[in-house]
């Protein structure tokens, strides 16, 4: 059963209520047995493009123009998660109550996207620079990609092993399970998420804008030609 997030919520809710309801009849114990974990990871190759500008460049940072700034590149990663849970369970009059016997993790990079100013010419100095520059950024998302799948199947084993969903029905108790995963593996997203950002902001340092500023200077002569009329 997939974990769809946004929707977990709502069920969990609605699963506190039934159980409230059914306390007074016996729900029956849990059954034993150790679970299952797997997980995967999926990082295809980014895609490189270089179908937007300078001026869609800065669009998608965000950030206003000025004669000194200029975005040459952009580096985009988007990742999901997904996870299957099957479970063993056992029911009677007061409710159901189940728990993991395998659980099936994943980790996808779905998007990963290097974007190059369609003014730089392909294969050029300048191109080469940049395209250099941003595969450290790729190489960032590709080794905290994987610190976090490790975090997180350890973080599932341990949730795993003293897990139990209990509710009114089957689809209630593993709602319970669901959103108990959910919680479990959140901090190592989290924390995927802050040594993403900590490990861009320090390759993209004041001194690496300036070195890149520098190099190949018959390219940048031409580019600056292009941002004079940009700003005018």
């Amino acid at each position: 059963m997939a974990l769809i997030p946004g929707r977990v919520r709502l069920v969990a809710a609605l699963l506190a209520v039934a159980a409230g309801a059914a306390r007074a009849e016996e729900v029956p114990p849990c059954p034993a047995g150790a679970p299952e974990i797997r997980m995967t990871v999926t990082d295809p190759e980014p895609v490189i493009s270089r179908a937007l500008g300078i001026d869609a460049l800065h669009g998608e940072t965000g950030l206003p123009r000025s004669p000194l700034l200029h975005h040459l590149a952009l580096t985009t990663s988007r990742v999901e998660w997904r996870s299957e849970i099957d479970t063993r369970y056992r029911s009677g009059t007061g409710g159901v109550c189940a728990r993991p016997a395998r659980v099936a993790l994943a980790l996808v990079q779905n998007e990963h996207l290097v974007r190059i100013a369609g003014e730089i010419p392909r294969g050029g100095c300048l191109w080469r620079e940049v395209l250099a520059h941003e595969r450290r950024h790729v190489a960032v998302n590709r080794r905290t990609l994987r610190a976090a799948a490790a975090q997180a199947r350890a973080a599932a084993t341990g949730w795993a092993v003293r897990a139990e969903g209990r509710g009114a029905t089957l689809d209630e108790a593993m709602a319970g399970l669901q959103e108990g995963l959910r919680h479990a593996i959140e901090p190592a997203l989290a924390a995927m998420r802050d040594a993403r950002e900590q490990a861009h902001a320090r390759i993209d340092s004041q001194a690496e804008y300036e070195r890149l500023g520098e190099v190949c200077p018959a390219d940048q002569r031409r580019l600056r030609e292009v941002f004079r009329a940009a700003v005018r």
